[in-house]
């Protein structure tokens, strides 16, 4: 079409309009509706295309929309077995405490036993060092040791007791 307003021939009358201007008037249409054309053409695919696009992005809604309901009940399934299984752990958890709880009371029993008779035995060893400290000091304190550092050796001569000579 755009090549037929180009080539459109007219009758020469007297006159009449210029015919380069007019040839060059018919030129600048057509090359105009040529370019309509293509951008006719152009927005056209781009339509397609977007309406291919819009075809896929329904699709993909769909399919998105049909994996979040599966997996809506998927995650219900797993929140309400989680939830029992927390049940169950939870019951074994306490089960455990308790019993530990009850070893803990036991060996506490049996350590304060163990201290009280540790107390007791410290006690008694406090008195038993106690007395022989005291029984050392009273030997340190005997006369015996008096009489002899202030014994002189050099001038008197060492007498035997009699109990001496009998042995």
């Amino acid at each position: 079409m755009p090549k037929d307003i180009e080539m459109k021939q007219f009758n020469i009358v007297h006159k009449g309009l210029n015919e380069n201007e007019v040839r060059d008037y018919l030129r600048e249409l057509s090359n105009e509706l040529e370019k309509l054309r293509e951008e006719k053409a152009m927005l056209q695919r781009i339509i397609d295309d977007k309406d291919e696009n819009i075809s896929r992005f329904r699709a993909v809604e769909n399919t998105i929309g049909e994996a979040l309901v599966v997996a809506q009940r998927a995650g219900d399934e797993i929140k309400a077995s989680a939830g029992m299984q927390a049940d169950v752990i939870i019951k074994d958890a306490q089960n455990h405490a308790d019993m530990l709880v009850n070893d803990a009371m036991q060996k506490a029993r049996e350590i304060t036993f163990q201290t009280e008779d540790m107390k007791r035995q410290s006690k008694i060893f406090r008195a038993r060092f106690q007395m022989l400290v005291q029984a050392q000091l009273d030997l340190l304190q005997n006369e015996d040791w008096d009489y002899l550092l202030n014994y002189d050796l050099e001038t008197k001569p060492i007498e035997q007791t009699p109990q001496d000579e009998v042995e």
